[in-house]
């Protein structure tokens, strides 16, 4: 018996081992927290430090610049237009300074780390209320860093291409679920990336589809019930004026 634990406990190591050599080959660069307030600091360098699941994508779009920052400044408004046009599924809600997100079985709470011209870096933490691991008792919770860098090249015939490079850091707060996405990783690390870095790509998504066809667009951001009007009619001009070079 004593025989067939230690061989057990030899395996699990080896998956363990098995499962952070997988994760820890395609590490995105971790990101600088000098410019977060002293509480941001500490939680962004404890996800950063050693995530359970990170991401790195790199998106390419034409777009107006200005329809870009006006939804990455206003998550609420983008993931009620990408909601509405049937695009993504997210929900999210302003609160004291903070937004509310929900997705399936997730819900949480993020707010901006950082904001300057080229960088957006937002914290989260949440619980993920998944069926599987609510028959077992167990709730996910975690908290991530999103760390998003723009970069704008000359505008060309088609307009202005925008470069987006985000990098995503998750920490599964439960040390035994921890250690057991640690072992699965390279099974699920698709599925992860696509959901840590999921509402991030609103903002280039919807801007891509307001440059290519604007009035078609607009036409189905008019039928959404709920808009903010003066949001609204704010994003409306900056949808249909024509684009301008980007700016520092």
């Amino acid at each position: 018996m004593a025989r067939i634990h230690r061989l057990a406990t030899l395996l699990l190591g080896a998956l363990v081992l098995l499962g952070e050599c997988a994760f820890a080959s395609e590490k995105a660069i971790p990101p600088s927290v000098e410019g977060y307030s002293p509480g941001d600091r500490e939680m962004a360098a404890a996800i950063v430090d050693r995530p359970t699941f990170q991401a790195a994508r790199k998106l390419t779009f034409r777009a107006d610049p200005d329809v870009f920052r006006f939804l990455i400044d206003q998550p609420d408004f983008a993931a009620a237009v990408s909601r509405g046009i049937g695009h993504d599924r997210f929900t999210v809600l302003p609160e004291k300074g903070r937004y509310r997100i929900f997705h399936g079985h997730a819900k949480g709470v993020f707010w901006a780390a950082e904001r300057r011209p080229g960088r957006a870096a937002s914290l989260a933490k949440g619980v993920d209320e998944n069926p599987v691991f609510a028959w077992l008792g167990l709730v996910v919770r975690a908290r991530s860093c999103v760390v998003e860098d723009f970069t704008w090249a000359a505008p060309g015939n088609s307009g202005t291409s925008g470069f987006v490079s985000i990098r995503a850091y998750l920490r599964v707060e439960n040390v035994i679920l921890d250690w057991v996405f640690r072992i699965i990783a390279p099974l699920v690390r698709k599925a992860f990336e696509d959901k840590l870095t999921g509402a991030y790509r609103i903002a280039p998504d919807l801007s891509r589809m307001a440059h290519r066809d604007a009035d078609g667009f607009l036409e189905k951001v008019r039928k959404i019930e709920g808009l903010d009007p003066a949001r609204l009619s704010a994003f409306e001009k900056l949808v249909k004026r024509r684009p301008r070079p980007p700016g520092p």
